[in-house]
């Protein structure tokens, strides 16, 4: 994998996308920029108005540690403010101000500086930080002790440049990061082969989840191998190797990653250091574009839709996604579609205190992503509740309504999504048990708010969960299409079962002739999806003695719904009757039968309402 990031960070590099060695982007940006003209001996506070642009960032600067950066610091660092904003003092201001001093005198020694105009500048800024007229030039100035301030000498080819930003300044600091991150044996890198001295740490950190964190790093002598102590143990990479592969896995953080799995309390906030968080980083070996009518797309944004919906591809149903998107043929303007050579990669990771835990790590070809995310968008495609086209989920809102999940599902899901795997068994199960304790019984298809489920509408809740088990039941089985709605020929009886539990409710309300807070499906629901031989017999004699006959007295479809129940009841006999008990794989298709059979009255009442409405009348 490092080897394939290092890959990435040279197309970056060449495209002007990455940092110099040993430099980051800070969220506090520089404030004051202190202009010195030697020729009038005049020094001039202007207030910085620039982009805020990447600076030196020491990995080792942390607690009582005074690491100095070169020019462009801290107030604390560059003037010894001890003040900060809040009022509280650094007691290590003026030990801070003495390493920032020291390291302008090394810089001086330094070969990197060698330039007569560059020595000339470090001379004067030391001289005037030593004698305060610098200092005394922020009168009357906001600087506090983490203010940032850096340096313009205003003479020559140095006018107008910040000190900080000059490559004598970039490889200087090149070469003292790799004073601090080496181990001091020459080996061959494992990831390009070249012999050089290696690091023990990678100097720049990941930031994963609001964390600075080691991508790699060595401190316990547990992992001792061949000579190497504790002291000087190597992790067998160079330094622009290691360098690489962590400014390239911070950009890909930043622009090709997404939360798969969040751990978060009960009130919602995501505990951020918790190892059950699971991000995906991916990207491909090459960039490319591709059009469909006319219209242009990167495969990026194809590629990464489990993930997160691109606002670039907008789709309203899971059914356009795969036949506008993943099916139909595309045409290349900016470059060629080979795709089936083209290489995409994912890593899942996770954060572990200060460092990384990498979940999963896989690459394929991208012809093959494409072909296996078609087998698994048309798994999950689902009508809806109110029978219309169902949407695509992204891996999160599809394991949102399950509680208690195994964060491992959803490095699963990204499996199946573009390695083609099978969904796991424990997937299904945690789906089928949800449905059954609680995600079938909202007692209406009406989203009234008041039995909300981590901010989701119970209705919601079910379809998710159905879609979770049509999934795993029809993944690349010839079935999955004939799945996405009412299949009245199925013959399998927990489906009709499923469909028989649906019209009986459907008879409940009927009789009642109205909304009702429950139905049969919330006393019974658990009873009939698991032993049907002995629920049943009770809702089939409550439905024919104490509801049909109202329906039929009142008109409200007995003819149709009498057709119904001899349908379904003559699939079911046909199947030897109701079964003593019904397995886990039969539990979930009798969840879709009862959904199949529940939407479609409901898609009914929805088209009447409509009809109703157009015809201008007061729908009852």
């Amino acid at each position: 994998m490092l080897r394939e990031l290092v890959e990435k960070a040279e197309k970056l590099e060449s495209e002007g996308k990455l940092n110099p060695l040993g430099y980051d982007k800070y969220s506090e940006p520089i404030k004051w920029v202190i202009h010195i003209y030697p020729d009038r001996d005049r020094i001039e506070i202007e207030e910085y108005a620039g982009e805020n642009g990447p600076r030196a960032k020491p990995s080792t600067r942390s607690g009582k540690k005074a690491y100095p950066c070169p020019f462009a610091d801290e107030a604390g660092y560059v003037l010894g403010v001890a003040k900060h904003k809040d009022g509280e003092i650094d007691s290590l201001a003026a030990k801070k101000h003495q390493a920032y001093l020291e390291l302008l005198k090394e810089m001086a020694l330094s070969s990197h500086f060698s330039e007569p105009l560059l020595r000339e500048a470090l001379l004067a800024i030391t001289q005037k930080l030593q004698y305060g007229s610098i200092q005394e030039s922020f009168e009357g100035k906001a600087v506090f002790n983490k203010t940032w301030v850096t340096f313009v000498y205003e003479k020559g080819h140095l006018a107008h440049q910040q000190l900080h930003e000059l490559p004598q300044t970039n490889s200087f600091w090149a070469h003292k990061v790799a004073e601090d991150v080496g181990a001091g044996e020459e080996q061959f890198c494992s990831v390009c082969g070249s012999k050089a001295k290696t690091v023990k740490n990678l100097p720049t950190k990941v930031m994963l989840k609001g964390g600075g964190r080691q991508l790699a790093s060595f401190n316990e002598n547990a992992f001792v191998s061949y000579r190497f102590s504790e002291k000087n143990a190597s992790l067998g990479i160079c330094l622009p190797c290691a360098e690489k592969s962590s400014q390239a896995m911070n950009y890909l953080l930043k622009h090709n990653s997404n939360d798969i799995y969040e751990d978060k309390n009960a009130s919602g906030m995501v505990n951020n250091d918790s190892p059950r968080n699971q991000i995906a980083v991916y990207w491909l070996k090459n960039d490319t574009w591709f059009s469909i009518e006319e219209q242009e797309y990167n495969l990026d944004d194809l590629f990464s839709i489990p993930m997160d919906f691109s606002d670039s591809i907008q789709v309203e149903t899971t059914e356009e996604l795969v036949n506008k998107f993943l099916k139909s043929p595309w045409t290349g303007q900016r470059s060629t579609l080979n795709v089936d050579e083209n290489t995409f990669y994912l890593a899942v990771l996770s954060p572990n205190k200060g460092r990384i835990a990498f979940r999963d790590w896989f690459q394929v070809s991208a012809g093959e992503v494409k072909a296996n995310l078609i087998n698994y968008f048309e798994a999950l495609s689902l009508i809806d509740t109110s029978g219309r086209k169902g949407r695509p989920y992204t891996f999160q809102q599809l394991l949102e309504p399950l509680e208690d999940v195994d964060p491992n599902m959803a490095k699963t899901l990204v499996r199946s999504a573009y390695l083609g795997e099978k969904p796991p068994f424990s997937l299904l199960q945690a789906a089928v048990r949800r449905i059954r304790i609680s995600g079938a019984r909202d007692g209406s298809l009406e989203s009234d708010g008041k039995h909300k489920k981590r901010g989701l509408e119970p209705v919601e809740v079910w379809q998710r969960l159905c879609t979770i088990i049509k999934f795993c039941l029809t993944f690349r089985e010839e079935d999955t299409k004939s799945m996405e709605t009412l299949n009245r020929e199925r013959k399998v009886v927990a489906y009709q079962i499923g469909r028989l539990l649906a019209v009986l409710e459907e008879i409940q309300r009927r009789a009642a002739g109205g909304t009702l807070s429950s139905t049969l499906v919330d006393r019974y629901y658990g009873s009939a999806s698991t032993a049907p031989h002995t629920a049943f017999p009770v809702l089939i004699k409550m439905a024919t003695i104490a509801h049909m006959p109202k329906i039929r007295k009142k008109r409200r479809g007995y003819t149709d719904l009498e057709n119904l129940m001899e349908e379904i009841m003559t699939l079911i006999n046909q199947a030897e009757g109701f079964p003593h008990t019904l397995s886990l794989p039969q539990q979930g298709e009798f969840a879709l039968g009862f959904y199949h059979q529940r939407t479609e009255f409901n898609a009914h009442r929805i088209k009447n309402k409509e009809e109703v409405s157009d015809n201008g009348k007061n729908p009852s």
